[in-house]
């Protein structure tokens, strides 16, 4: 079901009656096609119908530069427009027909509120003077190339792959297709089927019983037939010939950049909670790495080194040195000998 929303109307379109390919010249005109966490639904977009809108608005990428850590529709719809979005037809089968009007509604529901929601955000994006920052990150997402990650290799988008052992790498393997698995089968996000941390974790560390299971951080309340299919899986991977893992490109980091890593992420993290946005869009630990091992990272592109990179730099130069004062890591630029 495709569902496009005007400030005065909504269409659902139904892909199995109608050729997508007509929606081209909507997405190709000036105007600006609005979107909550965009990606999935642009690379539909470009299969579907063959084109990608010439501009974008992302909701979600907008409440993360509000401090929101990836916030869903229903928590940005509620917090700025006052309407609780029902869920109930969340988990509904789009293949069957006729859909109820109970469905059409829940359908319509995602798009009803997105001009009222566009327009208090980027207030709000305004007053903070980082509608320039929001620009950029909405083209980002806009142009990003759609690559299909061979299964083998999903592991490696872990946020902390690189300081899994090599020994436990072959389990972190096998567990990322598994729940890249899950969630394409219950239509959700990854992270709501299993953390990338959780994922590190267990992999680094496979728990033998369900107890240890659930003393590994965000893995308290996975389902217990869940939390069993991970522990059989990582205690097979462990007994397993590592001729099947897919290496991480380039090897892992040097373990002796690993503190350097940890130091860096934390400067990174407390200029997230000074900024007041989500980390994540910022920089992520995957960034940093990157940012260490000298290899092309995003605190090196647009607004993020102005606010991030340019200290990093400085630090690794010895031009500037970190304190910690009432409890915050500061960053002081040293001056010059």
């Amino acid at each position: 079901m495709v569902q496009i929303g005007w400030p005065d109307r909504i269409a659902l379109i139904d892909p199995y009656l109608v050729d997508l390919t007509l929606l081209a010249p909507l997405f190709q005109g000036g105007g600006q096609a609005l979107f909550h966490a965009a990606q999935g639904d642009l690379e539909l977009l470009e299969i579907a119908v063959g084109v990608r809108p010439s501009r974008l608005f992302d909701t979600q990428v907008a409440g993360q530069l509000l401090g929101y850590s990836t916030p869903s529709l229903a928590y940005m719809v509620q917090k700025y427009v006052g309407v609780s979005l029902d869920k109930t037809h969340q988990r509904t089968d789009w293949t069957v027909r006729p859909l109820s009007e109970p469905v059409r509604h829940y359908a319509a529901s995602d798009v009803a509120h997105l001009h009222e929601l566009v327009a208090k955000v980027t207030a709000d994006i305004e007053a903070l003077n980082r509608l320039a920052w929001l620009e950029s990150e909405n083209e980002v997402v806009r142009t990003q190339p759609f690559t299909t990650t061979p299964p083998e290799e999903l592991w490696w988008r872990l946020s902390r792959a690189t300081g899994i052992p090599s020994g436990r790498q072959l389990g972190a393997q096998r567990l990322a297709i598994l729940r890249n698995e899950r969630a394409q089968r219950r239509n959700k996000p990854l992270s709501h089927i299993i953390t990338d941390d959780a994922m590190v974790s267990l992999a680094s560390k496979p728990p033998a019983t369900l107890r240890d299971f659930k003393n590994h951080k965000g893995c308290a309340n996975i389902p217990e037939p869940f939390a069993m299919e991970i522990i059989d899986l990582l205690t097979r991977a462990k007994d397993e010939s590592p001729g099947e893992l897919r290496r991480l490109p380039g090897g892992a980091l040097d373990p002796d950049l690993e503190p350097l890593v940890n130091v860096l992420a934390a400067v990174a993290a407390q200029r997230a909670i000074d900024l007041t946005i989500d980390f994540k869009i910022l920089a992520t630990r995957k960034d940093i790495t990157d940012f260490v091992a000298q290899q092309p990272s995003r605190v090196d592109v647009a607004w993020r080194q102005a606010v991030l990179g340019d200290d990093l730099h400085a630090l690794l130069r010895g031009e500037a040195s970190i304190q910690v004062r009432d409890q915050r890591v500061i960053i002081k630029r040293d001056a010059p000998l």
